[in-house]
């Protein structure tokens, strides 16, 4: 298994999408794999280019919402983990016994370095 962290950003805000793959990139350990701005290129990328990790918001006015998306790969084989930042509330990510593994809120306060310890952290979890 490799060090490097392989993370896609799907998010339909391209300006968001832009800030957090310009920070990203100063770290050796990420390795960007691509980024989605609607449900089908999130889904298209993570089936072609399987990330371990999806930077992903809840909801998006396409056919499908990021929450669609993490419970489409819930109970997969070799699913991704979905880090989700979102300004939904996280009792919408858990419901019906839908885990993520990790959230961050987005808000006034949002921290994009909260972002790489939450990576750095999953991918301990997925060593384990």
């Amino acid at each position: 298994m490799s060090d490097k962290i392989k993370v896609i950003i799907a998010d339909d805000n391209k300006s968001l999408c832009s800030f957090i793959e310009k920070y990203l990139k100063q770290y050796e350990d990420i390795e960007l794999l691509g980024i989605a701005n609607t449900d089908e290129e999130e889904l298209r990328i993570i089936e072609e280019l399987k990330p371990e990790i999806v930077i992903t918001d809840l909801m998006r006015n396409h056919k499908y919402t990021g929450l669609d998306i993490i419970k489409h790969y819930f109970n997969k084989k070799d699913s991704p983990q979905f880090l989700v930042i979102s300004a939904e509330c996280k009792q919408d990510v858990i419901r019906d016994g839908i885990e993520v593994a990790g959230y961050i809120e987005k808000g006034w306060k949002f921290d994009y370095e909260n972002i790489l310890k939450e990576l750095r952290r999953i991918k301990e979890e997925i060593k384990k």
